[in-house]
């Protein structure tokens, strides 16, 4: 072979790597595109790619979904959270190990908006807050030995075994009659444990959510829990269910507690 068919072959192979590349390049940019959610509102042509990585993140974190008008409802199957639009509004789904919750975020029937009916729900994996009510004496003993300071527990749900624990999370710092700050309990390693209850207590003031305690629960998803008032002969007790910043008011007799 002389050096003339060499430089022939040469260019055939160059001529096939930029065939291959180009298709490779084209078959990668179309998989990209399929794989691009259709809801973000961005002009493709002229986008800044690390700032749609940061809106494609935040989208799949938050996903939204259509609730179909036709086919059957598919609920959210993992842990997490995700926007619903409904035919009367806007809703928000989020799954716990011990939790399934739906609640309307906004309410809009001007405009007809083409998708499906759905409907609030509150699912509770241990069925009622009584099932915890050992638990809750624990802490309640627990809060007035600690009293006139703030004390903290959280209560953990095991969705393996379907029972109750009560874990004291470890104190920062020195806890006082109006604040106490606490670390994160430890949880199972296998995933089977969540905390479903925060229980805190005001030593003998009264029972209430404060705006720490606000702060404090913005953007999480738990029962809160406070006692108080855990000098008289009948404590008193404040519940919420937390979701994410939304604040649902729980009754709980304090009677069942400290009876």
């Amino acid at each position: 072979m002389n050096g003339q068919d060499l430089i022939m072959k040469f260019d055939e192979l160059l001529d096939l790597t930029r065939a291959s590349y180009a298709t490779f390049a084209e078959q990668t940019e179309r998989a990209i595109a399929e794989q691009r959610p259709m809801v973000l509102a961005v002009d493709e042509e002229n986008i800044d790619a690390e700032k749609f990585q940061l809106d494609v993140a935040l989208l799949k974190a938050a996903p939204i979904a259509a609730v179909p008008m036709h086919s059957a409802f598919h609920p959210l199957q993992e842990p997490g959270h995700r926007f619903l639009l409904a035919a009367d509004g806007l809703y928000l789904e989020v799954r716990r190990p011990w939790l399934y919750f739906i609640h309307r975020l906004a309410e809009h029937t001007s405009v007809r908006i083409p998708y499906g009916a759905i409907a609030p729900k509150v699912e509770l994996a241990f069925g009622q807050l009584g099932t915890a009510l050992d638990q809750m004496r624990e802490f309640a003993v627990h809060a007035m030995e600690a009293a006139p300071l703030e004390s903290a527990a959280s209560l953990i749900w095991n969705s393996n075994l379907k029972q109750w624990s009560m874990k004291l999370p470890k104190v920062i710092g020195e806890a006082t009659a109006d604040r106490i700050q606490y670390e994160q309990v430890d949880l199972a390693e296998d995933g089977s444990e969540s905390i479903a209850m925060d229980l805190h207590s005001h030593g003998h003031a009264a029972a209430f959510f404060s705006a720490p305690d606000d702060a404090d629960d913005a953007g999480s998803v738990k029962i809160a829990g406070v006692f108080g008032n855990l000098d008289q002969n009948m404590p008193t007790v404040a519940f919420r269910l937390c979701v994410l910043g939304l604040y649902l008011p729980i009754q709980v007799p304090a009677e069942k507690i400290f009876g």
